[in-house]
């Protein structure tokens, strides 16, 4: 695994715990969602990313290796569902869908509702992705308090622990430290490649009849 490059005034050790103990590929699609936006952004991070930009990443990751490939997003995964839903599952890959390419998948999802979608995806992960830079607050809380409990956190300890970004209350977008961003702007492709060989090594485990599964999980035609 890629060590994470340090940094004295974050706590980097959390992004580390970013992907103890996951279920599901949530995690990994929005982590390398959110890198890709704030990239896309140039770094710069005073306006917030909504849950819907957040989702339609996530839904544009996940296509390849579902859609085209069959590959198995974890038993508890619903984003192939979530895919299917809007038409763009297993059962359409044809001459009507958008080529293999990232920027028309996107365009295409973009044109749809994703009501469904964005409260079933942006539930639980982005409150539990930050869940590591408050562990000692949130160990043994009841499950139902967690969520309300980081929104709560992370906004008042914005400045203080400085976790990689706060929620606002009403869950519908996140606002990146600006710190934060500077961290990922110096190191980008460390964060990147990490992210993406840790989503690798979970697919492979749910994939394990699979070879070179780190092959079917980017499409040929990056941006």
């Amino acid at each position: 695994m890629t060590s994470l490059p340090p940094c004295e005034t974050l706590d980097i050790s959390a992004v580390g715990k970013f992907f103890q103990n996951t279920t599901n590929s949530y995690k990994y699609l929005l982590f390398l969602s959110l890198l890709k936006i704030i990239n896309s952004r140039k770094f710069e991070v005073s306006c917030p990313i909504e849950f819907r930009e957040l989702t339609i990443e996530m839904l544009v990751n996940a296509w390849y290796p579902y859609a085209y490939y069959k590959l198995s997003l974890g038993s508890q995964d619903t984003i192939g569902e979530q895919l299917e839903a809007i038409g763009l599952g297993r059962s359409r890959l044809s001459a009507t869908l958008p080529k293999i390419n990232p920027t028309e998948i996107r365009k295409t999802i973009a044109t749809k509702a994703l009501e469904e979608q964005i409260k079933t995806l942006m539930r639980f992960v982005p409150y539990r992705l930050i869940r590591p830079f408050f562990e000692s607050e949130l160990r043994e809380k009841k499950d139902v308090k967690i969520n309300p409990l980081i929104v709560e956190l992370a906004q008042a300890e914005f400045e203080s622990r400085k976790p990689l970004y706060w929620i606002d209350t009403d869950g519908k977008a996140i606002f990146v430290h600006p710190e934060w961003a500077n961290y990922i702007n110096l190191h980008y492709n460390t964060l990147k490649n990490w992210t993406f060989w840790e989503w690798v090594d979970y697919m492979q485990r749910r994939n394990p009849k699979i070879s070179d599964v780190g092959s079917k999980l980017l499409p040929p035609q990056t941006e």
